[in-house]
């Protein structure tokens, strides 16, 4: 007969074994980071109009969140918090000089005179004085009621899109999606689309704008398209764009022909050394552009502010937790009014379905820990990259041709 002893020594044995067995298939499952090297080789492999086959499409609704993740490094957080580049720069702000005390009285007495503020981060964020897109000869609103950014946002937008209706007159106006809500944070289905730094906007299309429509190589307007991307590039502040794969490679060949400087492209596609890339894959966006901007001002205002404007109830100051082990006989309405917080918070913070705790178990309780910096230090903006003039066409095969041989 077997002891209880032994059982527990063989339970120990297995215990083990499948920790050491879960260990070794989350190692070889973990995908392994894109190096330098590795993104370079992929560019040199983006294949020409020649060479291309249509991306097969597949009938089935596209994901509509615009969380800025996918498969690449780069999208992975919130770009707001990723070190500076070293050609960062820190822009001259109107609250340059002011005192704390001058700040708080203008956010308790006069806050719209403080102008639009980003705050927090595009996944995790709250717009202040918000000033909300008006439909033009440059687009239409799609859902006019989440249609609220920074004034800057909205500058950004206009620049570029009406560098495109220079460039082609006659242009038709696009569909401009949501920004934000009124007062930002969580909008569905989104996850970013939080701060009033990010939007969605229609491609251009051969047979007239249509909203929504998946992106292909026949139906896609790509010259228009391509002096859209340029003009976000040199003309704004963007952050990135988020554009399905199948479509980078038809408008990364378009822009090769026409001249456009391959190192600079190498830049804008896939990023070269401390520059990290600008247009990004992401599932979903074959049906339009997801575009998210730095904000130097409404940024730099919001994080002035961020205190006064969590003193007056502004935004809400983020949650704090302690953790506390529960004694013999404690409920949980003794530690709700020890912490003076509520029962429903505290189960709500554990996931606990009814009252009950445990002896000697240790719990988190949200408590108010007051107004708390999200941005200790400045922002520094990444240096904008205008485009090189474009090469004409017999110096670019010669490039290109020194590129393939290298």
């Amino acid at each position: 007969m077997v002891s209880l002893r032994e059982v527990s020594v063989w339970l120990r044995l297995f215990s083990a074994m499948a920790f050491m067995l879960c260990s070794a298939c989350a190692e070889h499952a973990r995908p392994a980071r894109s190096s330098p090297a590795a993104n370079t080789a992929r560019l040199a492999q983006l294949p020409t109009a020649a060479t291309v086959t249509p991306t097969p499409q597949v009938d089935t609704a596209p994901p509509l969140d615009d969380s800025g993740e996918s498969d690449t490094d780069a999208e992975d957080a919130d770009t707001a918090d990723l070190p500076a580049t070293p050609d960062a720069r820190i822009v001259p702000h109107p609250l340059d000089g002011w005192s704390e005390e001058r700040v708080d009285r203008a956010v308790s007495s006069d806050l719209a005179s403080l102008g639009p503020m980003s705050v927090g981060t595009p996944n995790a964020g709250a717009l202040v004085n918000g000033v909300q897109a008006v439909a033009s000869a440059l687009y239409t609103l799609v859902s006019p009621g989440d249609a609220w950014g920074t004034q800057e946002t909205l500058d950004y937008l206009n620049s570029a899109v009406q560098a495109v209706q220079d460039e082609f007159p006659n242009t038709p106006p696009l569909a401009l999606g949501d920004i934000g809500a009124r007062h930002g944070g969580p909008l569905r289905p989104h996850i970013s689309h939080q701060a009033g730094r990010d939007l969605d906007l229609s491609f251009y299309y051969r047979d007239g704008t249509r909203w929504y429509a998946r992106g292909t190589r026949q139906n896609l307007d790509f010259p228009r398209l391509w002096a859209l991307v340029r003009a976000l590039i040199a003309k704004t502040d963007v952050d990135l764009i988020l554009l399905d794969r199948g479509l980078q490679q038809p408008l990364h060949e378009y822009a090769l022909s026409i001249g456009e400087d391959p190192g600079w492209l190498e830049q804008v596609f896939i990023g070269k050394g401390a520059m990290r890339a600008i247009i990004h894959h992401a599932p979903g966006h074959d049906t339009h552009l997801h575009i998210r901007f730095f904000n130097p001002i409404a940024q730099e205002t919001a994080r002035r502010c961020y205190a006064a404007l969590a003193r007056h109830g502004q935004v809400k100051a983020p949650e704090q937790y302690v953790l506390h082990k529960a004694k013999k006989n404690e409920t949980l309405a003794m530690i709700a009014k020890k912490y003076g917080t509520s029962v429903r918070a505290i189960r709500e913070a554990n996931a606990l379905r009814r009252n009950l705790i445990r002896e000697q178990a240790v719990y988190r309780v949200p408590v108010s820990g007051g107004a708390r910096m999200l941005h200790l230090e400045r922002a520094r903006i990444p240096a904008r990259r205008p485009p090189p003039p474009r090469h004409p066409p017999s110096a670019l095969n010669e490039q290109l041709s020194a590129r393939e041989q290298k």
